[in-house]
C-alpha cells in the first residue's frame, strides 16, 4: 500500500472513531442507552484492533532488527 492510500485509511479511520465517540455520548445524554452501548462496543473493537495490529508490527521490527544484527557476525 502507497503513502497516499495509507494516510488516506489512518484520517478515515481517526474520523471514523471520533464520531462513534461523540455519537455514542450523545446517544447516552439521550436516554438511548443500547444504542450508545453498540457505538461504544464498535468503538472499543476499532481500538483493540488497532492496538493489536501495530503491537504485531512492532514486535516483526524488533525481530527483524535482531535478527539482521545477528547476521552481521
Amino acid at each position: 500500500m502507497n503513502d497516499k492510500k495509507k494516510g488516506k485509511l489512518q484520517i478515515s479511520v481517526i474520523i471514523i472513531m471520533i464520531l462513534l465517540l461523540v455519537a455514542a455520548f450523545v446517544l447516552l445524554f439521550l436516554g438511548h442507552y443500547s444504542v450508545a452501548f453498540v457505538l461504544f462496543g464498535i468503538f472499543i473493537v476499532i481500538i483493540i484492533s488497532i492496538s493489536n495490529w501495530i503491537g504485531i508490527k512492532n514486535t516483526e521490527y524488533v525481530y527483524s532488527k535482531s535478527h539482521k544484527n545477528n547476521n552481521k557476525w
